[in-house]
């Protein structure tokens, strides 16, 4: 059942955001395919645990749906791990540290639910879940469902070709039976190095850039080089501790968030040449400002 103008901002990492027109939960493929045929066809947001998204403070302009029941679960099999789209990254990567299957290091630490890492392809620089994953199935608007493999959606540097519209329901990462005590270390030495170096005590949705094709420096490099580190805009700032973070200092509105990052992108273009291009998903904002954010393909 859809629910009218729903507070957002509480269901973000980064505490910003207006109210959804219409907000519901969908714990079934069935109740998933009544919620999209009862919008007739208008594009839906899906918001995982809100780890990779700015919404505008007006709100994200379209209804907003998040799925839990069936899709937030998850299964270790013979040599792979089943997952619904809706459960957690961390609750699933936990599962592989602690029955010694391997290859999910690559998601330790990182936040948000498996449906947001395959549309994201979250993983390592070097590595993205969709390396890991052996299929995914996914609902279109008309109700079809379709399973995926790799090919079929060009997995890319935090990214995949596949349509917006289409929602991620299940997949099936390979995971083999390692070593415990290495896959152990592997992924003690993951987190413990991104606790060291990331933003983990203020509201904030992590990489705010991507970093540049190597062999150029990464956007924490480019950021301090055009002196933006510690910059603040209204309640954001761009943390002292990791330049490519913003944070939520309390109070920040959408609108702080994106004067910093225009400010930041056409800094560094202007001393670098390079334009930088945003990790986050943008909701609710008009085309001219996903330009000057290098948010539009």
């Amino acid at each position: 059942m859809w629910m009218r103008d729903v507070p957002l901002a509480d269901l973000t990492r980064w505490k910003i955001g207006g109210p959804a027109p219409a907000y519901a939960k969908a714990g079934s493929e069935e109740e998933l395919r009544t919620l999209l045929a009862q919008v007739s066809g208008e594009p839906v947001l899906v918001l995982g645990r809100g780890a990779n998204v700015l919404i505008s403070d007006a709100g994200p302009g379209a209804p907003v749906l998040q799925l839990e029941g069936e899709f937030a679960g998850h299964e270790v099999l013979e040599q792979t791990i089943r997952f619904g789209a809706g459960a957690q990254i961390s609750t699933v990567v936990q599962t592989a540290r602690r029955m010694g299957r391997s290859g999910l290091w690559i998601l330790e630490a990182v936040p948000g639910t498996m449906g947001g890492a395959l549309r994201m392809n979250a993983g390592t620089a070097e590595e993205g879940v969709w390396g890991r994953t052996l299929w995914a199935e996914a609902m279109w608007p008309d109700g079809t469902v379709k399973r995926l493999a790799r090919g079929d959606v060009s997995p890319r540097y935090r990214g995949i070709d596949l349509d917006p519209q289409a929602v991620f329901l299940r997949g099936e990462l390979d995971a083999p039976s390692g070593d415990p005590e290495r896959i152990e270390q592997e992924h003690l030495s993951r987190r413990e190095a991104k606790l060291r170096a990331q933003v983990y005590d203020l509201p904030t949705c992590g990489s705010t850039w991507k970093n540049p094709e190597p062999p150029g420096p990464s956007a924490w490099r480019l950021i301090d080089r055009v002196g933006m580190r510690g910059a603040r805009r209204g309640g954001a700032q761009i943390s002292e501790k990791h330049a490519n973070f913003i944070v939520n200092l309390g109070g920040a509105r959408a609108q702080d968030v994106v004067d910093l990052l225009v400010e930041t992108r056409r800094r560094v273009l202007e001393e670098t040449g390079i334009a930088l291009e945003p990790e986050i998903q943008f909701w609710g904002f008009e085309e001219e400002v996903l330009r000057e954010l290098g948010a539009v393909r």
